[in-house]
């Protein structure tokens, strides 16, 4: 986490865990939503509304247990701060399965300090571009004007892989996921914390 505010790991959601998270996931795309917005706001920090368009959808009971699981909140507690807790009762499930599905360059909600990401599904090509997450660790403190206008400049790029999982301040680390591309399918689960104020 010192490396820019994130850390990728193996086996927080084990094979076990990643299969029943991806049964529940595919369950719920039953009543997933589209959330589609063309263009993003002027919001400089946090808490903006960013251009997007992807499908989510609630998790249920299966996520539930794992977001409130006392064994990850004490190893998100270790790798995060020890103030971290829940933000609400559940987490989502976002699908990118569609070509052109993409979340544009943002800061997470004030509610969502610490994002925990887990790839549940991706068909991607190991060379192709579409569906990368893509971070700006060195760009923490220029306003996202400035980024989404140089979008290539400080880039990393990366691809999580079915199983894993990315620990980031993503409230304060500005980040998108690229376009996906055509019969690529991308499931998350997208879980949020908050650091309670001392």
């Amino acid at each position: 986490m010192r490396d820019g505010g994130f850390a990728i790991y193996e086996g927080i959601a084990d094979n076990r865990i990643r299969k029943l998270l991806l049964a529940e996931a595919l369950t719920s795309a039953r009543q997933a939503t589209e959330g589609f917005v063309p263009t993003s706001d002027r919001e400089e920090v946090r808490g903006g509304t960013p251009a997007r368009r992807f499908l989510n959808a609630s998790g249920g009971p299966v996520q539930e247990a794992f977001y409130k699981a006392p064994w990850l909140l004490s190893l998100l507690r270790d790798i995060t701060s020890p103030s971290l807790v829940p933000t609400g009762p559940l987490g989502t499930y976002s699908y990118y399965a569609r070509a052109g599905d993409y979340l544009a360059i943002h800061r997470d909600i004030v509610s969502c300090d610490v994002a925990v990401i887990t790839c549940l599904s991706d068909a991607s090509e190991a060379h192709a571009s579409g569906g990368m997450l893509c971070l700006y660790p060195e760009r923490l403190l220029e306003p996202l004007s400035a980024i989404r206008a140089t979008p290539e400049s400080g880039a990393r790029k990366l691809r999580l892989k079915p199983g894993q999982t990315i620990v980031m301040y993503g409230g304060i680390i500005p980040h998108a996921l690229l376009p996906v591309s055509r019969g690529q399918a991308r499931i998350v689960s997208v879980l949020c914390y908050r650091l309670l104020s001392t």
